[in-house]
């Protein structure tokens, strides 16, 4: 499990007896940053959800022959979710692990977050249906 009580997913020994945590060169962040997503995708349904939505809407903007301002769309909006997954998994697991009695507080924060994500999630679905149902009518016609 991540985060569990204050041990670091994935860190070696030399890892954690390094008390900066801080990382040494860009190579040193892309990694830990890919052990994050590994480890979201692993871990939170929502975000294997996320990957399956984009990966059909990335297959028929390609099938349908998308135009380059709606693949700049496509990518922006799929990246704002799921970087408000990885943030609202983050935050989810600071009160899962820091703070574990259910309060007022907690569920504020956890639902204001998972709020962030329905949001940008509505945006990327919403604009795909928009560029998308046009181009399949066409096609069907």
């Amino acid at each position: 499990m991540i985060g569990t009580k204050n041990i670091p997913v994935g860190l070696s020994q030399k890892e954690l007896d390094d008390k900066s945590y801080k990382n040494k060169n860009v190579l040193q962040s892309v990694k830990c940053a890919s052990r994050g997503v590994k480890a979201c995708y692993e871990e939170e349904r929502n975000f294997r959800d996320y990957t399956i939505i984009a990966s059909v809407f990335l297959f028929f903007n390609i099938l349908l022959g998308s135009e380059l301002w709606e693949y700049i769309l496509f990518f922006s909006l799929a990246a704002g979710a799921f970087s408000a997954e990885f943030l609202n998994t983050a935050i989810e697991r600071i009160i899962d692990t820091y703070f574990n009695e259910i309060s007022e507080t907690n569920r504020f924060i956890k639902d204001t977050a998972a709020a962030g994500v329905l949001i940008i999630g509505m945006a990327f679905f919403l604009s795909q249906a928009l560029i998308l149902i046009p181009k399949l009518m066409v096609l069907l016609k």
